[in-house]
């Protein structure tokens, strides 16, 4: 297990149409929601990529640093229950830890 590691969640994400179909005020509110508990969680967001010009997959590949699994699996909660993410976003996660690779093939 990742022990006290902080745990890094590379996330493909697509914006589904109903998304687009919610007002702009609407759009607000979830965005606003979405990134509160972010911050409750101790969420660090390390880089968000737009790649709607260039995929048809993904429209967005994000990594974020959370503090730890338990934050992770309070998080999914909050993203099923009370943001019900699955009806405006369609996502693919990996959840791993950083390492460094400075040392890598040096003597």
């Amino acid at each position: 297990m990742a022990g006290k590691k902080p745990i890094i969640r590379l996330m493909f994400a697509r914006i589904k149409e109903a998304f687009y179909e919610l007002s702009e005020e609407e759009q607000g509110k979830f965005m606003l929601k979405d990134r509160k508990n972010w911050e409750e969680l101790g969420c660090k967001l390390l880089m968000m990529i737009d790649c709607r010009w260039s995929n048809e997959e993904w429209n967005y590949v994000g990594v974020e640093k959370w503090p730890s699994i338990e934050a992770l699996e309070k998080r999914a909660k909050f993203e099923y229950e009370e943001l019900e993410k699955y009806r405006y976003v369609e996502s693919k996660t990996y959840l791993g830890t950083q390492e460094s690779f400075a040392e890598y093939g040096k003597e």
